[in-house]
């Protein structure tokens, strides 16, 4: 009967521009929320009524989408790493370039330049305990700034070592909530789109590839993440957790990447140059003040303690245990007579003398400085690179993807005008249908 077909479309009408209209006020709702994707309302003809003409029975309800762009979620995800690691690898250099400060006139250069120009005024006056014992004063000051960076140094590797491990941590924790979810995606998935599941497992391979760069696939029933080398994270309803054996520099951007690039690179490289820099001094000091003689007449007398080996060399400098004791025991002499100053000459000029590996200590510790400041200031500028990309992407998401207010408004004065002329022909039908019962009763 024609009626009947007539109330079918528009009660299917009715219901589908009602829930549109729930569809837009969640939108609207959800309008401050960077990482929502509008939804829309998926509709499909009802089909046939079978009759001859072929008159359709309105409109069925299929389900609701998330609106996403995947290349833009994918580069996304990729910027988010990128960023994250750039701005992990910036904090770790900034710390490493706090520990050589020599704004506030306690670094290691004033350390370096005190030490070197106190035997300037033993020089004058050989015989002069209190120069003496200056020089000695200068030199802890001087062991003292090479332990003190060694240290520092060393915390903030042991600082990257936990960070790596708890970044582990993190991914293997988030890895293993990522399987319920696309199970139950898939379930639901049957029936109709579930873009509240989506969101889930979206937020959590967002916070994901914060920490490492990741690959999500999703083909047919299949779902997977995998990191940029291949190491598989997740595969339908299975989690595979990741150790620190399996972490290497091909792991891809993120902040663990990072974490390991200042354990592994950052902090032995600049480590080894502190320990050279120590070792050479030790080393050159040593040779001239042990061919030299003391206050007492004596030669082969050592500054420092003797260091077979540049490892360690800023840990484990420190004075010979003559000097330590007795600063009579420091030879400024190049005779017998302990009063000639031919020696203290000598030492104070090895603070700018190019007779190190690298020029003299001054050029040495320059080096060291400049490689630390260019590290440092290449992964702020890649920082900011990076964070300017993200936002550029985070905008182009929020064109397709998020809501406009002035959109959904529109929306919903359409839903409604519809919703309103369903009900105006439910209201036209009925009228028909009394009209027609009336004629049949007379």
């Amino acid at each position: 009967m024609w009626s009947s077909g007539a109330l079918s479309s528009a009660l299917s009408s009715l219901m589908a521009n009602q829930l549109a209209l729930s569809v837009a006020s969640n939108n609207i709702a959800n309008a401050g929320d960077p990482d929502y994707p509008r939804r829309r309302l998926l509709t499909a003809p009802a089909g046939s009524d079978g009759g001859s003409l072929g008159i359709g029975r309105g409109v069925d309800v299929v389900g609701v989408e998330a609106i996403r762009n995947d290349l833009v979620e994918t580069r996304l995800r990729q910027e988010t790493a990128a960023k994250s690691g750039a701005e992990t690898l910036a904090e770790g250099l900034k710390n490493i370039e706090n520990v050589f400060n020599d704004a506030n006139g306690s670094g290691l250069l004033d350390s370096l330049t005190n030490f070197f120009n106190s035997f300037q005024p033993l020089s004058q006056d050989p015989s002069s305990l209190n120069f003496r014992e200056q020089l000695k004063l200068n030199a802890n000051a001087l062991v003292n700034a090479f332990h003190t960076r060694s240290s520092d140094l060393t915390q903030i590797k042991s600082s990257a070592d936990k960070a790596i491990s708890a970044d582990l941590d993190q991914i293997n924790s988030l890895a293993k909530q990522i399987p319920d979810l696309t199970m139950e995606i898939k379930s639901e998935d049957i029936t109709h789109p579930v873009p509240d599941l989506r969101d889930r497992r979206a937020a959590l391979v967002k916070q994901l590839s914060t920490y490492v760069d990741i690959n999500e696939v999703e083909s047919g029933t299949d779902y997977q993440i995998t990191t940029k080398n291949n190491r598989l994270l997740v595969f339908n309803n299975t989690a595979w957790s990741i150790t620190a054996a399996d972490v290497d520099s091909s792991i891809g951007k993120g902040s663990l990447r990072s974490a390991l690039d200042i354990r592994d690179t950052y902090v032995p490289k600049y480590l080894g140059a502190l320990d050279q820099l120590a070792y050479e001094i030790t080393q050159r000091v040593n040779a001239i003040h042990s061919a030299g003689y003391d206050l007492n007449g004596n030669t082969n007398i050592d500054f420092f303690a003797p260091l077979a080996l540049a490892t360690d060399a800023a840990r484990l400098i420190t004075l010979a245990p003559a000097v330590a004791a007795d600063t009579r025991e420091i030879a400024a002499s190049t005779y017998g007579s302990g009063t000639e100053n031919g020696v203290a000459l000598q030492l104070g000029n090895l603070l700018h003398d190019p007779v190190f590996s690298r020029g003299s200590v001054t050029d040495q510790y320059g080096n060291l400085i400049y490689a630390i400041g260019t590290d440092s200031s290449s992964a702020q500028s890649s920082a900011t690179e990076h964070d300017g990309l993200l936002t550029q992407l985070q905008n182009r998401r929020q064109s397709f993807s998020g809501v406009s207010i002035d959109e959904e408004s529109m929306q919903i004065l359409q839903f409604q005008r519809a919703y309103e002329a369903s009900a105006r022909v439910i209201q036209v039908v009925d009228e028909l249908l009394k009209t027609t019962l009336n004629i049949g009763a007379a």
